[in-house]
């Protein structure tokens, strides 16, 4: 997980793709083990259906018989293991930390002062140690962190689309409307999947915004809306944003380079980064 936190702030796009690659199919391995002994939990009848929380299975394992009520551990090795599971979980935040501070450093010029990314990291850790002491629970708080990533994951995965189209299709504008969008339509839905003619208009919208961000229990069908959403979100604003651009007249500045250009002068990919950055589409006769 560590390795994935900090993919954003490598040094290269080969770095990059390494990093990405190694932390993705590190966390897909270490959740699907993980998630197998839940299922071996259930299968050996360790899990008390009515009482377990379903996303707790795992602890089952160290029951030793069936048994209702909570997993007990017996063992020293039980023991350890549940404190470096503790461990890890803890730890997870400082990679974080330093995540940010890496991801922010290198949006600075060379040699800048890193005392703004310490002290920005600084700012977002105090609400999130407050949040910490209200007792919420910590799988809300999990929930509701999955589902922005699920609502970034479209424009996050679009954004790596690395071509001259890429680039002129997926802008910062359409990556931002592509997570605006997705949040609001599972929202929405939520609110929608919730309604209740008996409540208060804003009463619905209140118990349903928070049942899809924090209230759905990890239900398939709020994450399907949010990831089709932002994919669909980004195809949309994505063909709104070419269209305008190939629409948008020669400004002044770059006219004459713009004027009466034909088809083969498109051929070259440096050149028309190069009239793309100039903040001039070209015409095609």
């Amino acid at each position: 997980e560590a390795v994935w936190q900090r993919v954003w702030a490598a040094e290269s796009p080969s770095s990059l793709r390494f990093g990405a690659a190694v932390g993705a199919s590190s966390t897909v391995a270490m959740v699907l083990l993980f998630g197998l002994a839940g299922f071996i939990a259930a299968w050996g009848g360790l899990v008390d259906i009515e009482h377990d929380d379903p996303n707790l299975y795992l602890f089952q394992v160290f029951k030793t018989k069936g048994e209702v009520g909570q997993a007990r551990v017996d063992s020293w090795i039980e023991v350890m293991v549940l404190v470096v599971a503790a461990a890890m979980n803890e730890g997870s935040i400082d990679s974080a930390q330093n995540g940010l501070i890496s991801l922010a450093t290198s949006m600075l010029q060379v040699g800048s002062s890193p005392f703004l990314p310490r002290l920005f990291v600084v700012v977002v850790t105090v609400p999130v140690v407050f949040l910490a002491l209200q007792g919420y629970q910590v799988l809300s708080i999990f929930l509701v962190t999955n589902m922005a990533c699920t609502c970034v994951f479209p424009a996050l995965v679009a954004g790596a689309w690395d071509t001259p189209i890429g680039r002129r299709l997926v802008t910062e504008g359409v990556f931002l409307s592509s997570i605006a969008g997705s949040s609001a339509t599972v929202t929405l839905y939520g609110i929608g999947r919730n309604w209740k003619a008996a409540w208060g208009g804003w009463h619905n919208i209140a118990y349903g915004a928070w049942h899809a961000w924090a209230g759905n229990e990890y239900a398939w069908d709020y994450f399907a809306v949010a990831a089709l959403a932002g994919a669909g979100w980004m195809a949309l604003a994505g063909f709104l944003s070419s269209a305008l651009s190939f629409a948008k007249p020669c400004t002044s500045r770059c006219a004459s380079m713009c004027a009466c250009r034909t088809a083969p002068d498109l051929d070259d990919e440096a050149e028309l980064l190069r009239e793309t950055a100039e903040d001039c589409t070209p015409t095609i006769k």
